[in-house]
């Protein structure tokens, strides 16, 4: 139990900034190019981290900010299966771990609000919008998901889900959901360096800048390990620690696998308008509430 909580930390602080660079080379490739190194995320993290940051304001939630939405990615990843374990065990956790998502792009709104600078303010003003458009939509599918299985705990809606068309299509929103909570192209509307110079982030800089830029990427690699935890665990009923070891591989395998796809997604499309992501979103929404209502009569 102790080596799985300590594999589970070292996965959720390492693998991250990792998979970022795999999908920064995978973007390279496709735009025929040779692309960093697969370490380059780490190397530009630990550059930001050794810099000391330029304070624009005298508010000082603003560098309260960035520890607040690190911390809150941690606290999402420890509450997710790795294998067998689940190193922050809490009833319910499944609400927990909606709203713990939910603050990292709380406190990158707040951080964005906290400064006297319009690009900062415009991409808190479409983090606020997409936070109000994709959240609504993920609190349906996580109702589906514990309806299914008769429980708010993460650990036991896996081992108790049941295959219907309505877990399927709630499958496929999830997806849609966790990517566009990821902030991934063409739903980058927050930041778009090349429109809003970074939106929220527009004023960070140095170790500020890095511990954001870490959280973020500790948050969409606890959304993505989520989803596949969803897939993959129900399959390796979890009995003995060596199929507990399988089950852990076969998350690692398949989240090195999606990242390349997510890459060749973010490099063949254009950035869309806030106003197009919230109409999607929002026809989502209803049409997730059909599912829901699917799901209730055991479809």
């Amino acid at each position: 139990m102790i080596a799985f909580t300590i594999l589970a930390l070292g996965i959720v602080l390492f693998l991250p900034p990792y998979l970022d660079g795999i999908a920064r080379k995978v973007k390279a490739r496709i735009q025929h190019r040779r692309g960093p190194p697969l370490m380059q995320t780490w190397y530009d993290l630990v550059k930001l981290l050794s810099i000391p940051s330029v304070i624009p304001t005298r508010n000082w939630l603003f560098k309260l900010y960035p520890y607040l939405a690190f911390a809150s990615a941690i606290v999402a990843a420890l509450l997710l299966p790795y294998g067998g374990v689940i190193p922050l065990k809490l009833g319910y956790n499944l609400i927990v771990f909606f709203y713990a998502i939910l603050m990292v792009s709380v406190f990158l709104m707040l951080a964005g609000f906290s400064v006297q600078n319009a690009f900062s303010h415009l991409g808190s003003a479409r983090e606020m919008m997409l936070i109000l458009t994709v959240e609504p939509l993920l609190a349906i599918v996580y109702g589906i998901l514990a309806y299914n299985a008769g429980s708010l705990d993460i650990g036991e809606i896996i081992s108790n889900l049941h295959l219907t068309p309505s877990l399927i299509v709630a499958y496929a929103i999830l997806a849609y959901s966790m990517y566009v909570e990821s902030g991934f192209v063409p739903f980058d509307v927050a930041e778009a360096e090349t429109e809003v110079i970074g939106g929220p982030l527009a004023e960070y800089s140095g170790r500020l800048l890095g511990i954001f830029y870490y959280a973020i990427h500790i948050k969409r690699f606890a959304l993505l390990w989520f989803f596949v935890s969803l897939v993959v665990l129900p399959l390796v009923p979890i009995t003995t620690q060596a199929k507990a070891l399988l089950a852990l591989l076969l998350q690692l395998l398949l989240t090195l696998a999606l990242y390349p796809v997510i890459a060749s997604l973010e490099a063949t499309n254009a950035r869309l308008r806030i106003d197009q992501v919230a109409k999607v979103n929002v026809r989502l929404f209803f049409a997730s509430i059909i599912v829901f209502a699917m799901s209730f009569l055991g479809w």
